[in-house]
């Protein structure tokens, strides 16, 4: 009996103690790596890039209306500007994205172009159209911004064509403010869904596919998405379990 409760009490602390402790915290920089690496390394990924910017030049010039101001709105982040730097930093040194170190990273200016990106926004502009750059960058970091991409040769970088997140991440009510000054939108070009309307904003990723399934006749010739293999929202969408091969 002795034995027995001993053992027992044995099992209770140790259960207990399983219990309380904390497993430790996943180093997430680990899962961008293999993404980072590709991007700052690959021949296909500047591939896939130039092919964006390529097909969306004849896209722009398709869709523009004569007699009308014609608008093409773009992100920035990994649309335009490359920031893999900083994720090959987080990589490095095992930290997770925190709202600082983006800052100082933003402050840094060493953002690098999108290959192709500057060539067609030039382009858009001798085209008669008007670049927006609607981003998620803060509002507090618009002067690097700015002094980033105009040292790149982005043109139109000022307060009208610049507009970064100041309540809310959802770019709906900016992108209605471009349509509220007379603009056709003849193009969008992002590398999130949420960059092209707030329909699937906060959506799970059964829903943003769903979403991409009722308008695909809009990308590549509305709406053009460049490759992001290091961050997006459908991380936080649910739904991101892998779907291995059953053997069979």
């Amino acid at each position: 009996m002795k034995k027995g409760f001993s053992l027992a009490i044995g099992a209770l602390i140790i259960g207990l103690a399983g219990c309380s402790a904390q497993p430790p915290k996943a180093d997430t920089s680990a899962y961008t790596k293999l993404g980072v690496q590709w991007m700052q390394n690959s021949g296909e990924y500047d591939a896939l890039a130039y092919q964006a910017f390529n097909n969306a030049k004849l896209a722009f010039l398709k869709n523009k209306v004569r007699g009308k101001k014609n608008a093409v709105i773009v992100d920035l982040d990994e649309t335009m500007i490359d920031n893999s730097a900083y994720a090959a930093w987080q990589v490095a040194n095992h930290k997770p994205y925190s709202s600082a170190t983006w800052a100082e990273w933003v402050k840094a200016k060493q953002a690098k172009e999108i290959p192709g990106a500057v060539a067609f926004s030039n382009f858009v502009v001798k085209h008669g159209g008007e670049m927006f750059y609607i981003s998620n960058r803060r509002v507090s970091g618009y002067a690097p911004t700015v002094e980033n991409l105009k040292a790149l040769g982005f043109p139109q970088v000022d307060a009208k064509h610049l507009l970064l997140r100041e309540k809310t991440s959802d770019k709906a009510a900016r992108v209605n403010a471009v349509k509220a000054q007379g603009y056709h939108i003849a193009l969008m070009m992002g590398d999130n869904l949420d960059d092209f309307g707030s329909d699937v904003y906060h959506k799970t990723n059964a829903e943003r596919r769903a979403f991409v399934e009722q308008h695909k006749q809009n990308y590549g010739t509305k709406w053009i998405v460049l490759p992001n293999p290091n961050y997006g929202s459908f991380t936080h969408a649910g739904d991101v379990a892998l779907k291995p091969w059953d053997g069979k």
